[in-house]
């Protein structure tokens, strides 16, 4: 049904929204119409995207553990779209979804395609007005993940940029990862690792590069900054008045309570500080994951674990270049949002997830993403392996090419051919031809909420649904189909109406609405642009 004002209200047909402030209690509804799926809210669950009736899909936002961007909001093919202030359990029962919540369940109704849906989302939940730098969308990006994992220091960073421009690829952002200081909560390059961090930075900039550091909001307990926050009740606390330790994947840390204006004031010009002293331009920040954060923990504002991650993700705005792998409802926000590191594989947690998890991104607002590191930046599946699957680190870089931004870590010359690499370098240079059409899409993203990597449903409601897994839009005009399975010869694409010219051989052009078979050798990424 449509609601009066775009909101629900009870119905004896199911389709009904209830205020459900006092608690947890009875369940409200909304019917799934004959032929309607829906896209939501939780970007890991992409390739369970889209659902439908009869799915067993199940979304419990009150208790969710995700490594990812996460948002309570729901939109379908159908134009309608729902959300909350606050997390919901969803569950598909039949041609139902039944949400349990706290708080209220809103629908809008008057759209009549996702596209409809999701702008109507982005009017009411997404915050707009500004994008990340230019230079995040114009160049490949580089970290130093995959080559360095623990052993960040000085002279490796500088081998690995210079390993990037003599080998032929564009400079671009160089993030510095993880344990590049001493310990945790010192916000300073280690004497031992970085003799000259200034100078390094320069030497960078010199270069072409922009710089970015790893940042998380753990404190290595029983040092002088952590004796410090402690004493001034900056940390987050448990109920008996004690700092809260918790162990996350680097071993125990306290955490900062973002929510306290002395931490956020003190973490901010600790940054600041740094970013002055050595001119690096700004930071990665990790971390911030729900598991690390609890319900009863005591925060100074008495936040929620959703809240924490929500309060992690908007402190990113204070910096123009950051970047996140986890975030809460901060849709439309001038946040860089990368997804959870992918293993070095092709189907499952790896690569054939790019593409639904990147759309489920760019509908719900976190739509200035990349699509993880080339290959994956799960450092664990590339230890221990003497020889890596080239062709992987290929097609990972022709899907990555045409979508808002691309990301090395493992050094493609140091694992790849000649014929392999020369790959690597085409689908770099590939996205930087098309950056102007990205920064322009990304400019039209922060006006309008539009995704800049688009579902095939979303501009062409009749694509079929087994293409939207498989294939994606670069705004409404370009069209990429990269393969994603091991040997393939050929590549099943869809052609909605319209021309459809061949990005690598501009003699080959498709009239639409078609679907064909295309025959691929490991130099094809099938990817057309609209002429007509």
């Amino acid at each position: 049904m449509k609601a009066e004002n775009g909101e629900g209200s009870a119905d004896h047909d199911g389709s009904v929204v209830q205020d459900l402030r006092s608690g947890l209690t009875a369940p409200c509804s909304l019917k799934i119409e004959d032929g309607e799926y829906w896209y939501g809210g939780c970007v890991m669950d992409g390739s369970r995207y889209p659902f439908t009736a009869g799915d067993d899909y199940r979304l419990d936002l009150i208790d969710l553990d995700s490594p990812n961007q996460v948002s309570p909001a729901f939109i379908s093919t159908h134009g309608r779209a729902l959300w909350s202030e606050e997390p919901f359990d969803l569950k598909v029962q039949g041609d139902t979804m039944v949400m349990i919540t706290r708080g209220t369940v809103h629908v809008d109704a008057s759209g009549a395609n996702l596209r409809d849906a999701q702008q109507n989302l982005a009017r009411q939940t997404f915050t707009l007005g500004q994008m990340p730098p230019e230079e995040f969308f114009r160049m490949p990006q580089w970290n130093t993940w995959i080559e360095l994992i623990y052993k960040q220091n000085q002279r490796d960073v500088m081998k690995y940029a210079k390993g990037i421009v003599d080998n032929g690829f564009p400079p671009g952002i160089i993030m510095i990862d993880d344990f590049w200081g001493d310990y945790y909560g010192r916000w300073q390059f280690s004497p031992r690792k970085f003799p000259d961090p200034k100078g390094m930075v320069e030497k960078l900039h010199d270069m072409g590069f922009k710089v970015m550091v790893w940042v998380c909001p753990f404190v290595t307990p029983d040092t002088v900054e952590y004796h410090d926050l402690r004493d001034r009740h900056m940390l987050i606390f448990d109920r008996d008045g004690e700092p809260v330790i918790r162990q996350w994947w680097n071993g125990y840390g306290a955490i900062l309570d973002m929510s306290n204006p002395e931490t956020y004031a003190w973490l901010k010009e600790g940054l600041q500080d740094l970013r002055s002293q050595t001119g690096v331009d700004g930071f990665k920040f990790d971390a911030g994951d729900f598991r690390y954060y609890h319900d009863d923990d005591a925060s100074l504002m008495r936040l929620t674990r959703q809240e924490e991650a929500q309060l992690w993700g908007r402190f990113g705005t204070e910096f123009d270049y950051n970047e996140y792998r986890v975030n809460y409802k901060n849709g439309g926000l001038p946040l860089v949002n990368r997804l959870q590191d992918k293993i070095f594989e092709w189907g499952k947690d790896g690569l054939s997830e790019l593409i639904p998890d990147t759309i489920t991104q760019g509908l719900l607002g976190y739509y200035y993403n990349c699509p993880d590191m080339i290959g994956g930046g799960e450092y664990r599946s590339f230890l221990g392996t003497k020889t890596l699957d080239q062709e992987l680190i290929v097609r990972s870089a022709q899907c990555a090419a045409l979508m808002a931004m691309m990301q090395f870590s493992v050094a493609p010359w140091r694992v790849l051919d000649k014929e392999h690499l020369a790959l690597c370098q085409e689908a770099a240079r590939l996205h930087v031809e098309l950056s102007q059409t990205i920064v322009d899409l990304a400019r039209k993203a922060s006006q309008t909420g539009e995704p800049i990597t688009r579902s095939m449903a979303y501009d062409f409601p009749q694509a079929p649904v087994d293409c939207l897994k498989t294939q994606f839009m670069l705004g409404d005009r370009i069209l990429s189909a990269p393969v994603i399975e091991k040997g393939a010869t050929s590549k099943r694409v869809y052609f909605p109406e319209g021309r459809w010219q061949s990005l690598q051989d501009e003699s080959t052009v498709v009239d639409g609405p078609v679907t064909r078979d295309v025959p691929v050798t490991l130099a094809t990424l099938p990817a057309y642009r609209r002429i007509d």
